[in-house]
């Protein structure tokens, strides 16, 4: 079964997740969007907001995903483990496996952390409080609970790809099509800072796999935040989630620069907000708040701090790749990029320091 704006409402209504009432009163707005999945996002006056998934294409990795975002929103919903995270997330309604159809929370007239930042030109302190208190409600050790718990056992607990191309990195550089990886396989030093990272792996809870500005939403009220978008969600290293963040506030600077004075570093018009002095006490202050919540000592937190920079990196570089996917020549976004990372990986206590974020 196919969905479409046609059926889709008596779909919604035979399986209860839309109110008759609703429908009955002409209370429902529907729009459609068609990505890799198809989305319907439906609008109620009276009711919370729907958002529908369907998937296009019916292959296994695609299932798998759709089956981790369900699995994550019925987890954090039904398990007494996770009450803090469940109120920061969309309710769930609801997965039909025979059809692919995952039905959950629609939140209207919102914007993502991303969307906010560029219309108000600043970076938010609150937002960055919020979004560390979201990360830490989730981040703890389950391994003792997984024996237990079958939604928990049902991930694949698997190594983010960028940190597991080693064999690729270290292959001969014939038959390499990816611009950023055949740049990378000409400095050997990067590859073996990339392998030192993916050596500080730890898998200890539950993590969301793909966090980034725009998978941040702010609520009307420009306070409350949420997280959606949980079909990379696995058990890893909490610290790679951190990392995404920082991912965030540093690609939009790395970014914000004019391709056309790749040399000369000339910001593009409206992102002149966008400087190092701008975000790193935005970064302190979001990494303060996670390391008290999670209760780290100073040790701690500074060996924990430099991790997260290390993941940062990766997890950049991995953009870049993706960037640069069937392109026969680098982009000056991903050259700047790889600058950028190989700087910090270099050093990370150094570049911290320089940024304030430690003593």
């Amino acid at each position: 079964m196919r969905l479409t704006k046609k059926n889709i409402t008596h779909y919604l209504l035979d399986k209860g997740f839309l109110e008759p009432s609703s429908f009955m009163s002409g209370d429902y707005m529907l729009t459609q969007t068609q990505s890799r999945n198809s989305i319907f996002k439906i609008q109620q006056e009276q009711e919370k907001g729907l958002f529908v998934k369907q998937l296009i294409a019916q292959d296994a990795t695609n299932s798998y995903l759709m089956q981790k975002d369900a699995t994550s929103h019925y987890l954090i919903h039904q398990s007494e483990l996770y009450k803090e995270t469940a109120k920061h997330i969309p309710d769930y309604y609801g997965y039909d496996p025979y059809h692919n159809i995952l039905v959950t929370e629609y939140f209207t007239n919102t914007q993502n952390i991303h969307e906010v930042t560029y219309r108000d030109k600043q970076l938010s302190k609150p937002h960055a409080v919020k979004m560390a208190h979201i990360l830490a409600s989730f981040h703890f050790d389950i391994l003792k609970e997984i024996k237990d718990n079958s939604s928990l056992q049902f991930f694949s607990k698997q190594l983010p790809w960028i940190l597991n191309t080693g064999q690729l990195l270290n292959s001969s550089s014939n038959g390499i099509t990816n611009t950023v990886i055949a740049e990378i396989h000409k400095h050997q030093d990067l590859v073996k800072k990339i392998e030192k990272v993916a050596n500080q792996w730890e898998t200890t809870s539950l993590i969301h796999g793909d966090i980034k500005w725009m998978n941040f939403i702010v609520m009307p009220n420009n306070e409350d935040v949420k997280l959606v978008d949980w079909e990379i969600a696995d058990l890893g290293d909490p610290l790679w989630d951190v990392a995404g963040v920082f991912q965030s506030y540093f690609s939009a600077w790395v970014l914000s620069f004019n391709n056309q004075n790749i040399q000369h570093h000339q910001q593009m018009q409206g992102s002149e907000f966008l400087t190092i002095d701008a975000i790193t006490p935005v970064v302190k202050l979001l990494w303060n708040t996670y390391a008290e919540q999670q209760k780290f000592t100073p040790s701690v937190s500074k060996e924990k701090l430099l991790k997260t920079l290390s993941y940062m990196t990766v997890r950049m570089i991995q953009t870049a790749f993706e960037n640069n996917v069937a392109q026969q020549q680098l982009n000056p976004n991903s050259v700047r990029i790889l600058q950028f990372c190989n700087h910090v990986l270099e050093n990370p206590e150094e570049i911290a320091k320089q940024w304030n974020l430690i003593d």
